[in-house]
């Protein structure tokens, strides 16, 4: 008789249901992971840390695992996907529940760190295909995603430029008039981080009617950058008539 199993210590309950019910199903088939390796042609090692509970194993390991065991492959896969969608989502920090994202509308997004958090929720929504995966497919409609510029795109490390958001979509299964939205709100985002010159009297408008109305849709940011801008503005005026140099706040 082999040893008892050390029970489930996943991080995560979706992660701990998938632990358990991999285990429950190689225990209904009656076989030692020696005998499931055997007929998977994985090592019992690989098996048994998918049965563990501590990392997420992928997929082909836990859609062979089922398969051998006679498990529901529509089963597995979806305790499989959530167990995978959680290991994405932030831990917060302190001792706040931790909450799956909240849903992304194109129309709303206006800035490139929602934009790579949709890309996040157009992957799981395709099953978090692996970035070789999604290079292939790529490939096969004639466009390009190395797994490695795509990695740092996702991480916000590298520009993410619309031709590769635009294939990054397209090979996730987004629908076409989805892609449109989305690349809309590219355009947007690309606008707002674009540096604009204008006439400090302009900004002098802005920034009084922002502070007239708190919910003119300026953000605090921008609030700060109008702010300096006057400052700087109004104190190159006074260097310009006392001949000084003048501070620059940035």
């Amino acid at each position: 008789m082999g040893r008892r199993e050390k029970p489930v210590a996943a991080s995560d309950p979706a992660l701990g249901r998938l632990a358990a019910w991999l285990r429950e199903q190689r225990e209904r088939a009656g076989l030692t992971y020696r005998q499931l390796a055997a007929r998977t042609n994985y090592h019992p090692t690989t098996l048994q840390r998918a049965a563990g509970g501590r990392t997420v194993p992928n997929w082909t390991v836990v859609e062979a695992f089922a398969r051998e065991c006679g498990g529901d492959p529509k089963a597995a896969r979806r305790k499989w996907a959530q167990a995978n969608y959680w290991a994405h989502v932030p831990r917060p920090s302190g001792p706040q529940r931790r909450r799956a994202p909240r849903p992304l509308h194109p129309e709303q997004v206006d800035s490139f760190a929602d934009l790579r958090r949709a890309m996040h929720e157009m992957r799981r929504k395709a099953d978090w295909p692996p970035l070789e995966e999604l290079d292939r497919r790529a490939r096969a409609r004639g466009a390009r995603l190395p797994s490695s510029t795509l990695a740092l795109v996702l991480k916000g490390e590298a520009p993410l430029h619309k031709s590769v958001f635009r294939t990054y979509m397209e090979v996730c299964g987004v629908r076409e008039t989805r892609r449109e939205l989305w690349a809309t709100a590219w355009d947007r985002a690309a606008i707002a981080r674009t540096p604009v010159s204008v006439n400090p009297r302009t900004y002098q408008r802005e920034f009084t009617r922002a502070m007239r109305n708190s919910s003119g849709g300026i953000s605090t940011e921008n609030l700060l950058k109008l702010w300096v801008t006057l400052r700087n503005s109004h104190a190159a005026d006074r260097a310009e008539d006392t001949g000084d140099s003048p501070p620059v706040l940035v």
